[in-house]
């Protein structure tokens, strides 16, 4: 049964987190953000740069979908290159393979590489639990 740790790494190996952070980027890019709405100020200074970062900087949804996408990626560093394969084999949706074909590209038993997703995700939900991050 697929739980919130199997949807994240599902959306995090489909490309679906980086779209969803490039999203959320260009909704607060385009977004209109005044707080003087309806006032004129004349000494107001332009710096829609800056502020742009500001309210990247300031929004908590672009922020914990970050976080969410680097806890991974710095994760994936500390497994085996084997364990990498087989985790992307599995979890990415745009080729849907079963575990009798990643066993055969693997050259491994259905079991080992099942032994390997499984203690990938379990170290990733470890890992958001102690870092406190929302899956």
């Amino acid at each position: 049964m697929a739980d919130k740790t199997d949807a994240l790494l599902t959306d995090y190996y489909s490309g679906m987190i980086d779209t969803k952070i490039l999203l959320r980027r260009s909704e607060l890019q385009w977004q209109p953000h005044d707080d003087n709405a309806g006032i004129k100020s004349l000494n107001k200074h332009t710096r829609p740069l800056e502020d742009m970062l500001a309210r990247y900087e300031a929004d908590s949804i672009l922020h914990e979908l970050t976080k969410q996408r680097d806890a991974i990626k710095r994760l994936e560093t500390t497994f085996s290159e084997e364990t990498k394969q087989i985790v992307q084999m599995h979890y990415d949706r745009r080729e849907r393979l079963s575990w009798v074909v990643i066993s055969l590209r693997m050259n491994l038993s259905e079991r080992t590489c099942r032994n390997y997703q499984k203690t990938f995700k379990d170290s990733v939900a470890q890992t958001f639990n102690e870092l406190d991050i929302a899956v």
